[in-house]
């Protein structure tokens, strides 16, 4: 349960920032519009960043679950598999865009969420260590 708990603060924490990026994205007028191949073009809105920030930081956390139960070390394992799946994830606002603001907006969310995530799974680690 203490493991959730954490999941969750990091998915809601990079939710409220990547949300405030997005905010601060939109106010300085940055375009949020991309086409991802073969498919029409389309804005980005607030419900798709905060969707898109917190199912994979869920998703990841019950990974990690599965993780503890059958490896001895499955932070490492996580911390491996999250910068190969962060690798792979930045070649999408490469195709969906050609304006360097958006994908640079979307990097920087694709950071926020990997940051937050390996950053919750670590404090959990510590405070269970601690108990």
């Amino acid at each position: 349960m203490l493991l959730l708990r954490y999941g969750v603060v990091a998915a809601v924490l990079a939710a409220i920032v990547n949300a405030v990026l997005w905010a601060i994205a939109r106010a300085v007028g940055v375009s949020l519009r991309v086409q991802p191949p073969g498919q029409p073009e389309s804005e980005i809105g607030l419900p798709q960043v905060v969707i898109l920030t917190v199912v994979p930081l869920l998703a990841g956390t019950a990974f990690y679950a599965l993780l503890r139960r059958w490896t001895r070390r499955p932070f490492l394992i996580f911390f491996i598999v999250a910068l190969v799946v962060f690798a792979i994830l930045l070649v999408p606002p490469f195709a969906a865009t050609e304006r360097p603001g958006t994908r640079f907006l979307l990097i920087l969310m694709h950071v926020v969420a990997t940051l937050a995530i390996l950053a919750g799974l670590y404090q959990f680690e510590r405070r269970r260590a601690r108990l």
